[in-house]
């Protein structure tokens, strides 16, 4: 008995099978890919804003945590650098309504914070 040959492959199959394996070969590339870690953000997050109210309420937020915003209010602290990442990514995407009501809640989270910061003394000497 000689060697046994298999007749052609139609077109059709032959399509398929290189589909399934491109397929396959997509879903083991995926898994190392290099992803940011969790929390970091994506582009919005990384580059520069090109509006300068983006860039002003992101130095009164940092403003607001050097006052220990973080620990006086901190929920309301976690919301705004939240809403303020959102409007980063708005402002980028274009969504420039959007982007204008989020500045209106992020300065009325900012007033929330600044109410819960502990008063500076008018005068050093009176305690």
């Amino acid at each position: 008995m000689t060697g046994r040959v298999f007749p052609p492959a139609s077109p059709l199959a032959l399509v398929a099978a290189l589909a399934a394996t491109l397929a396959l070969a997509g879903c083991e590339t995926s898994t190392y890919t290099a992803w940011p870690p969790d929390g970091a953000g994506g582009l919005a997050e990384r580059r520069p804003s090109t509006d300068a109210r983006i860039d002003h309420l992101s130095d009164q937020l940092v403003g607001l945590i050097g006052r220990n915003a973080r620990y006086y209010a901190a929920a309301d602290t976690a919301d705004a650098e939240a809403l303020l990442i959102q409007i980063r990514r708005e402002s980028e995407g274009t969504f420039g309504e959007d982007a204008e009501i989020d500045i209106a809640r992020l300065k009325q989270k900012f007033a929330a914070i600044e109410r819960q910061l502990p008063r500076r003394a008018a005068s050093g000497g009176s305690r």
